[in-house]
């Protein structure tokens, strides 16, 4: 992607808008896109630019919601809009720093972690009736039935002659492929809305109080199953043990330790199909642990 072109993009936009240029710009670079903070003494605003086709309007239905559950702030959405070829979202600009920061004090990592456990725990108690969303309004009792009609595609994709994945990694993928209907038999019941991609770094904390200030930047929210929400915990900031303090309030079901990595591993095949990113050694690391926990 074009940082300068993108930040042109955002200015003009923000312009448009709310009638003044910004006097502050920065823009980052991100694992699925980019993102421009513009501020002036009008309008503090954030705009998103993505690599994935879609993904944005994913996001502004994810975020609607997760603002009609969650006991936190969530971005508002100002503008949703194309330019020269790219979708873009405005959004509201959502005080708080990003939970990776978070300082390793005693005090900051118990009141975070005790805060978003719990919010994390309420989105999870909504369930579906009908059990897992394949698509809007669509839904099947299984998880077995969901989670084939969710990956199914990624897998064609990752066994095709054009994913960058070795022969070995697509051995290795057919494997898992196999053994999803016992991997996943334990979940196989009882849907939770999920937030879809909530590590803390899409998490944002108040520096006075060390509560969570804000959720951000949802992947695919819909009734999932918890656990597609909880193997996140892991991926940023490990040391707080998000996850031990999540079970430390409910029950973890049979077999965990291997989908989490399961489930991981196939986050990553969503993430290669979506945008091209490919690590062969980091995949062969996490299909070490699987076969571990499996041992």
């Amino acid at each position: 992607m074009n940082e300068r072109q993108l930040e042109r993009i955002a200015c003009e936009t923000y312009k448009i808008l709310f009638g003044v240029s910004a006097s502050f710009v920065q823009t980052e670079l991100t694992f699925y896109g980019c993102v421009v903070f513009l501020a002036s003494e009008r309008q503090k605003v954030v705009i998103k630019f993505s690599k994935e086709v879609g993904r944005l309007t994913k996001e502004i239905n994810g975020l609607e919601r997760l603002a009609k559950i969650v006991d936190c702030p969530v971005p508002a959405i100002h503008f949703y809009g194309q330019q020269e070829g790219f979708d873009y979202l405005v959004l509201e600009w959502l005080d708080g720093q990003s939970a990776h920061e978070l300082p390793l004090d005693k005090t900051a990592t118990t009141t975070f972690s005790e805060h978003y456990t719990d919010i994390l725990l309420a989105l999870h108690e909504c369930s579906h009736e009908q059990g897992f969303e394949t698509s809007p309004q669509c839904f099947t009792p299984s998880l077995n039935e969901a989670f084939e009609h969710w990956m199914e595609p990624v897998y064609r994709y990752l066994m095709s002659a054009a994913s960058p994945f070795s022969a070995q990694l697509k051995d290795d993928y057919q494997a898992l492929w196999e053994q999803q209907t016992d991997i996943l038999a334990p979940i196989n019941h009882g849907s939770s809305l999920v937030h879809d991609d909530c590590h803390i770094g899409n998490v944002l904390f108040d520096p006075k109080t060390y509560r969570v200030s804000a959720l951000i930047d949802p992947c695919d929210v819909g009734f999932k199953h918890r656990e597609f929400d909880i193997f996140h915990l892991y991926d940023v900031r490990p040391d707080l043990g998000l996850a031990d303090v999540y079970f430390s309030k409910t029950e973890k079901a049979d077999g965990f330790e291997q989908r989490r990595w399961f489930l991981s591993l196939w986050d990553d095949a969503k993430h290669s199909r979506n945008i091209g990113w490919y690590d062969e050694a980091w995949l062969n690391h996490k299909f070490d642990n699987y076969r571990q926990e499996c041992a």
